[in-house]
């Protein structure tokens, strides 16, 4: 990563920096009860006062299913459930102590695990086909497992109409979110949940996006005048219009 101006993220002293915000302290905690507890595959706390938040920089390469073949592997896919599995299981016993505290996005009842909020290829760390980390913590909150699954599945399987090269067919969609939820552990009962999740985390996302552009947010006012909300939207019908074959499938 190569130093940049701003607000960050950028690298000083070999940590990464970005603005405090009002939920940083909480994301401090988290990722400090995952290192008490055996979870190295994620960032350390390094420091938060009221203008900056610094964390350790983890070794690994960044990718994103678009341009990297690596990324689009079964190996990169199962790898990734397994490491969404041992965070979760890792923030168990954390969640609902902290149920109260800021975080950037709401709560979700019941709070079973702390959801990392955007488990995504763009938001982990590959060693060749494996992944190795997990970074970007910003948008952490407690919240039930399927919350946190639904995303995952939806940007990993993907569950998009846009999706790169071979994993535009909707069957071999519906195969990867099956896989992924193997290598998770999920169970058969819940399967059918992530995927109605899925379609309710899009529309929350829209929500999100609409409210803080509202609210005077550049960065998502870009991201609406580039028309990522629709682009979410005809997600969200795509994957209503296949649910029964999807949750057939993957159950």
């Amino acid at each position: 990563m190569i130093e940049e101006a701003g607000d960050g993220p950028f690298i000083r002293d070999g940590l990464v920096w970005r603005r405090a915000r009002p939920w940083s302290a909480n994301i401090h905690l988290l990722l400090a009860h995952l290192h008490a507890n055996g979870f190295d595959a994620a960032p350390r706390p390094a420091g938060c006062d009221r203008e900056w938040e610094r964390v350790t920089f983890l070794d690994g390469r960044t990718a994103d299913l678009d341009l990297d073949q690596d990324a689009r592997s079964d190996r990169a896919l199962t790898s990734a459930a397994r490491l969404l599995r041992r965070y979760h299981d890792c923030t168990v016993d954390f969640a609902a102590a902290h149920a109260g505290a800021v975080w950037q996005l709401p709560a979700q009842i019941p709070f079973e695990i702390i959801c990392h909020g955007d488990f995504a290829p763009y938001n982990v760390l590959f060693a060749g086909q494996e992944v190795s980390g997990i970074i970007d913590f910003e948008t952490a909150h407690p919240g039930p497992r399927q919350w946190d699954l639904a995303y995952a599945v939806y940007r990993w399987a993907p569950l998009s109409l846009i999706a790169p090269g071979e994993l535009s067919a909707t069957d071999i969609q519906i195969g990867r979110a099956r896989r992924f939820l193997d290598a998770y552990g999920l169970a058969n009962g819940l399967r059918a949940g992530v995927i109605d999740m899925a379609i309710e985390r899009l529309e929350a996302l829209v929500a999100f996006m609409e409210r803080e552009a509202a609210g005077g947010s550049e960065k998502y006012r870009a991201h609406i005048k580039a028309g990522h909300d629709e682009l979410y939207r005809a997600d969200i019908a795509y994957i209503r219009r296949r649910r029964a074959a999807i949750i057939a499938a993957i159950c």
